[in-house]
């Protein structure tokens, strides 16, 4: 893509996509679509408004390092600065794990079950950027919310989205390592928590995306993946008020050993994701 070239916005983006192709990138045309308009400050469906429009040599340019970028396989969030999730707009870089649309599923699934008039403490178990509690939050607005976290970076990076989403009032963040000690002595109604669960067998495999640009301590778990969650049952059924329950998110093929984890301790409910693949466990304390 040459700025010297007079380039339609239908050329930029069927180039854009091949381009992108070529380097494995697996959404590669709505990839390109977002980048292009992220550049010229646009809407999406603006691209297709003015699918003949000559673009300038400026703009060509300015969309160039922002394709390449991502033919290097940086994730499209770190690029545009900010990512989608349940409703709300949330900055997103490296200092934590980019929110999953299978994650926001969660949210959705927990905000049916407990409706729009919850009033509860949830606790978020390795909150990351926050998107979990600021999600059920959001949509519960007589919920409280505490995201505990060890890495300071992503801490940084929560407090900044909360600041966004103006849920102070609702939603604290708090450094805290459930691995290491018991504080704090609250307990919760509800504890959700997306918590590390990769092998390191399982990390080797991972996609450029997230091997190269995600916190490694945040994916990682020792005993085969399942370190983190041993923890947090034991963790929940401390800290869990009576009807109370633990909603985790695990990896594919692991709900078989997550329920028996949980079973002696939590009646168990495994749910699948939007994509049928078992990731959840909503866990009532018994």
């Amino acid at each position: 893509m040459d700025a010297s070239e007079h380039l339609t916005i239908e050329d930029v983006l069927c180039k854009s996509s091949d381009y992108l192709a070529r380097h494995q990138v697996t959404n590669f045309k709505t990839d390109a679509e977002w980048l292009i308009a992220h550049s010229l400050g646009w809407q999406r469906m603006q691209l297709y408004l003015k699918f003949n429009e000559v673009l300038s040599a400026n703009s060509l340019n300015s969309i160039k390092k922002l394709i390449m970028r991502r033919g290097k396989r940086e994730p499209l969030q770190h690029i545009l600065g900010s990512v989608q999730f349940a409703g709300l707009t949330l900055k997103c870089d490296s200092r934590a794990l980019v929110p999953r649309h299978e994650t926001e599923f969660l949210v959705d699934e927990l905000f049916k079950r407990l409706g729009p008039d919850f009033v509860g403490n949830i606790a978020d178990l390795g909150s990351g950027s926050g998107a979990i509690i600021l999600g059920l939050c959001s949509l519960m607005p007589k919920a409280h919310g505490i995201g505990l976290e060890k890495s300071e970076a992503a801490l940084s990076l929560a407090r900044e989205n909360l600041g966004l989403c103006n849920l102070s009032q609702q939603v604290s963040f708090k450094q805290h390592d459930w691995q290491t000690n018991s504080k704090p002595q609250e307990t919760f109604d509800i504890i959700v928590s997306n918590p590390p669960y990769l092998s390191k067998e399982d990390w080797d495999k991972t996609q450029p995306e997230v091997k190269s640009y995600d916190p490694k301590e945040a994916l990682i778990a020792e005993k085969q993946g399942f370190g983190d969650i041993e923890k947090i049952i034991e963790y929940s059924h401390k800290r869990l008020n009576d009807q109370g329950f633990l909603a985790l998110e695990f990896g594919m093929n692991q709900a078989d050993t997550v329920t028996s984890l949980l079973k002696d301790l939590f009646k168990v409910e495994i749910l699948s994701d939007q994509f049928l693949v078992r990731r959840f466990a909503i866990a009532h304390k018994i």
